[in-house]
């Protein structure tokens, strides 16, 4: 991730994934009716049966595919999202559309915080998304 200038002097984060010799990512493009940019630009690789993306242009990370990758259920991020009141307020949720971006999806600095606590024995393989472990 870097920062980069905007002309008027206001800068953002450009996000773009951090290279692994063990990971092909790719980028894609879903249109979506949930999102007021009418699609969601990603890249992504896949993981253990699931697909890992981070939205280009605002970093936010597809929890679901992570979780899901974790073994866990879907009905588990609904229980981990209401144990935690100020998470319900910064993600996304995704429904209908296209099946591989459906779910729940985070701000980059949630996705990085929930990682180092629960995703520790996967963390090579989120090395695209975070970069060093």
């Amino acid at each position: 991730m870097s920062v980069r200038p905007t002309p008027g002097g206001v800068s953002h984060r450009l996000f773009r994934p951090y290279t692994s010799p063990n990971h092909n990512v790719t980028k894609g493009r879903y249109i979506t009716s949930n999102d007021p940019r009418g699609y969601i630009p990603v890249y992504e690789y896949p993981l253990l049966g699931q697909w890992i993306m981070m939205d280009m242009d605002d970093g936010y990370i597809l929890w679901t595919g992570i979780w899901k990758a974790l073994g866990h259920s879907k009905a588990d991020i609904v229980k981990m999202v209401e144990s935690e009141p100020e998470l319900a307020a910064r993600i996304r949720r995704v429904r209908g559309g296209y099946l591989k971006i459906q779910g729940t999806w985070m701000p980059y600095e949630v996705a990085l915080r929930l990682s180092r606590r629960v995703a520790w024995h996967i963390r090579y393989d989120l090395v695209p998304l975070f970069g060093c472990v």
